[in-house]
């Protein structure tokens, strides 16, 4: 399935993250802290899942933070995509 994963950052600083326009998250600009777990219940990852990342940030507001986690999330969709499905249950002895 396709799915769209979104990063926008607000006026406030707070950083919103839609999973194909679905708010899922918001990262408080006081705690900008996210679990690995977190990141996994967010995307809702299933297997055949293909990921693309798009941030946006129309108040200009703290560019670095909406650069880093677009990069964070973009590693981890880069590695989820490259998944050969073919090879998912698949068990060589």
């Amino acid at each position: 399935m396709e799915k769209t994963i979104k990063l926008v950052m607000c006026e406030t600083k707070a950083l919103k993250i839609f999973v194909n326009d679905e708010e899922k998250y918001l990262i408080d600009a006081q705690n900008r802290n996210i679990s690995a777990d977190k990141i996994y219940e967010i995307i809702g990852f299933a297997i055949g899942d293909h990921y693309t990342v798009l941030s946006e940030n129309e108040s200009g507001v703290d560019n670095q933070v909406l650069e880093f986690f677009t990069g964070l999330l973009t590693d981890i969709a880069e590695k989820v995509n490259a998944i050969d499905v073919g090879d998912i249950g698949s068990t060589t002895a």
